[in-house]
């Protein structure tokens, strides 16, 4: 399915992702059209791995590690705008 392009900005090279996202997906398209059964033992695979990667557990540790990180975060920024504010109403 054929998306309308936008003529307006479109020339860019910071438009250039969107070419190379179609040429993969037409691409992918062509490959599971030519060879279906590889393409479903790929899905099955990729999905198997998917399951078996602690990927619960990584988004997990991330978010453990900023709620650590926030605190300290959060004093160094407001240390450095109470030194803003008062080398605001110095300069006054």
């Amino acid at each position: 399915m054929q998306m309308p392009q936008e003529s307006i900005g479109e020339s860019g090279p910071c438009c250039d992702w969107r070419k190379t996202v179609e040429d993969v997906e037409a691409h992918a398209q062509d490959y599971v059209r030519s060879e279906p059964a590889k393409a479903v033992g790929i899905a099955f695979i990729a999905g198997i791995i998917l399951t078996v990667l602690p990927v619960g557990r990584l988004v997990a540790a991330l978010v453990r590690l900023s709620f650590v990180l926030i605190r300290p975060l959060l004093l160094i920024l407001g240390a450095v705008k109470l030194c803003e504010e008062l080398q605001k109403r110095n300069t006054r």
